[in-house]
């Protein structure tokens, strides 16, 4: 696993930098309350990977998705629905994480929640969400060990 910080916008070209067999491309919001807690979303019984763990909200670029910011987007309003507020930093960096016999490249924005209702849209993949603070978070075992790498990347960089 390897995060690089980027302090500017990212695009494909930064993508196909990595050179990777199996390569897949995703997107990741890590999502904080003005008071630093951390939201993650626990992974449901048809998750590929992770079951039962917590992990930040995200998943696959799709071909339709203009760009990876509106891939994240998407992902948020296809797993919390359209009620909730989140105000979406550009994005942050980059993350490499090989799963199973996959390379993901991530491409990784910081969120804020604002308010409102984050609804489960896909109980299948999600069974709920949770604020976490910043040590909860790292020394729970329910934490993947992937998001508590990220969780650490991202601590202390400003959106």
């Amino acid at each position: 696993m390897r995060f690089y910080k980027m302090d500017r916008q990212v695009n494909k070209n930064d993508i196909d930098k990595f050179n990777f067999e199996n390569k897949r491309v995703g997107v990741i919001v890590h999502i904080e309350d003005k008071n630093g807690k951390i939201l993650l979303q626990q992974r449901g019984p048809k998750c590929r990977d992770e079951n039962g763990h917590y992990e930040d909200v995200g998943g696959g670029v799709e071909s339709s998705d203009v760009n990876f910011k509106s891939a994240i987007i998407r992902e948020m309003q296809e797993e919390m629905g359209d009620e909730v507020n989140i105000d979406l930093s550009n994005p942050i960096g980059i993350y490499h994480c090989p799963k199973d016999n996959e390379n993901w490249i991530f491409v990784i924005f910081k969120g804020r929640y604002i308010n409102g209702n984050i609804n489960i849209m896909e109980p299948e993949k999600c069974t709920g969400y949770k604020f976490f603070t910043y040590d909860d978070a790292i020394n729970s075992e329910l934490v993947s060990n992937d998001c508590k790498f990220l969780i650490k990347s991202v601590k202390d960089i400003k959106a």
